[in-house]
């Protein structure tokens, strides 16, 4: 599922913004002082992150100190300054082709694998691929949707990015180990109710819920999956509910954005 969830999203994202013109470059995104073309130089600089880790080499940009959400990402960007758009789609296209032998090769061969995560634990190979690809689906829509479209996501897409929002959302809270729990039911979602608990290990979990489950929340799919990357209304707005768990669930927007 994570292979076809990178295909698909790699060849939408890449067809589309290879018939930019320079007033796309130039348009503003929602990330903040980020334009398209910004944005696009962070996509690819995250795809070369994942393509090192993936082949077991040292990862670019490691040697900048401790990654921060809020700032890393922008200090990576100074070392593509003046690059032309051109440049950055070349660079990605080629990075994308290796990323997608990489994972294919995981698939394959290494399926048990696990490695370092960007959530302070061990992780499988594929949850690790996984944060990438919800990366890269929600700054698809951080250029898109300004741009006045939507991109036309699969249900794989959705049903991989949501429950992957749902669990990094989650994460912030149980390191101090106030661990969510709740059940999530967003329209538009090719699911049912999702569900967010702890196991008896203490690792946060995301999953499609049992069938029958009453949720605690409810919303729209893209606002929600927005909304914990810290895009758009607060996460109390999108739910128009604040209990405990929506206050945990937004640390993430704090500690991000």
């Amino acid at each position: 599922m994570i292979l076809e969830a990178f295909r698909l999203q790699r060849s939408r994202f890449i067809e589309t913004v290879s018939g930019f013109g320079p007033a796309e470059w130039q348009a503003d995104s929602r990330c903040t002082d980020w334009s398209v073309h910004e944005v696009l130089r962070h996509v690819r600089d995250a795809a070369a992150i994942h393509v090192e880790r993936l082949g077991g080499r040292h990862a670019v940009f490691t040697t900048q100190g401790a990654f921060h959400p809020a700032t890393t990402p922008a200090t990576w960007l100074a070392a593509s300054s003046g690059e032309s758009p051109a440049d950055t789609l070349r660079d990605l296209i080629s990075l994308v082709e290796e990323e997608d032998h990489l994972l294919t090769e995981k698939v394959e061969r290494n399926p048990s694998e696990t490695m370092p995560g960007p959530l302070r634990r061990t992780l499988h190979w594929s949850v690790f691929s996984l944060h990438f690809f919800w990366d890269a689906w929600i700054h698809e829509r951080d250029i898109m949707l300004p741009l006045g479209t939507a991109p036309a996501s699969t249900p794989t897409e959705h049903r991989l990015a949501t429950m992957y929002g749902l669990l990094v959302a989650a994460a912030p809270a149980s390191w101090s180990g106030d661990h969510v729990r709740t059940t999530v039911l967003l329209d538009g979602s090719p699911d049912g109710n999702y569900e967010v608990f702890p196991t008896s290990a203490g690792v946060m979990r995301a999953a499609v819920a049992p069938l029958g489950s009453v949720a605690e929340l409810r919303g729209p799919m893209g606002e929600v999956v927005d909304s914990l990357a810290g895009r758009g209304p607060e996460l109390g707005e999108v739910f128009d509910a604040s209990p405990p768990s929506v206050s945990k669930l937004a640390l993430l927007r704090k500690v991000a954005t």
